[in-house]
């Protein structure tokens, strides 16, 4: 019987955590909370609400907390039918959508699934980063994304099986759209429903843009600094 993971990175997400787990449990899915060097009860609420939890320490990675949960997906024995879901700790509730990225797995429509969330409007930035995200894409895989940056995805863990490395931090997605496709998965955007917390156009917005631009600009040179299958 096919199993269904989610693996959910979190930092300091205790206040949208718990309806994120309720609704992932509820598709059925065996989900795991990785919290990345919290300083609040993240991993309380996500534990009180039905996953499993690691705790990791040290400097926030979204990439080392990725690596983290798959390693302990690779300790629960999973067959090359799995499907391993990533869904940002903040979505809550919308992460029910996640079903319809598990059905273009099931459908064998595709190998991996990527969520299209809607337009953040005036909420999100100016679009500089998925743009250059887009444009690294392009040139490494022949796809034009509109969703290279999204964090929703659905996986097939014989692909993911294979890697052996990460890009780091917020370059994680567009490394692992590249070294999937590499590997020859079929990938498929779905439109979903979620809804998530933006960033805005605060200097705090900027500042993390600035972080995710560099991480895609590592990703973009080919650089995988988080090794896999070895703790980090």
């Amino acid at each position: 019987m096919r199993r269904v993971f989610a693996v959910i990175p979190a930092h300091n997400e205790s206040q949208t955590v718990a309806e994120t787990v309720r609704a992932l449990i509820t598709l059925p899915a065996e989900v795991l909370v990785v919290a990345d060097c919290c300083s609040d009860d993240t991993a309380e609420r996500a534990r009180e609400a039905g996953a499993t939890v690691l705790v990791r320490q040290g400097r926030g990675d979204k990439a080392c907390a990725l690596a983290m949960g798959f390693r302990w997906i690779k300790a629960q024995a999973p067959s090359d039918e799995d499907i391993v879901l990533l869904i940002d700790a903040d979505v809550g509730s919308t992460a029910s959508e996640a079903v319809h990225l598990l059905e273009a797995i099931v459908r064998d429509e595709a190998d991996m699934a990527i969520g299209v969330l809607p337009p953040a409007g005036r909420h999100g930035g100016f679009g500089l980063v998925a743009g250059f995200a887009r444009w690294v894409l392009q040139r490494r895989t022949g796809r034009r994304l509109c969703a290279p940056l999204s964090g929703q995805r659905a996986i097939r863990w014989r692909l993911l099986r294979q890697l052996d490395a990460l890009a780091e931090g917020f370059g994680v997605e567009v490394g692992l759209t590249t070294d999937l496709m590499r590997l020859g998965a079929r990938v498929q955007e779905v439109d979903v429903r979620m809804k998530h917390r933006y960033t805005g156009r605060s200097w705090r917005g900027f500042l993390h843009r600035a972080r995710q631009g560099w991480h895609v600009l590592l990703a973009s040179m080919g650089l995988r600094r988080v090794q896999l299958w070895t703790e980090d």
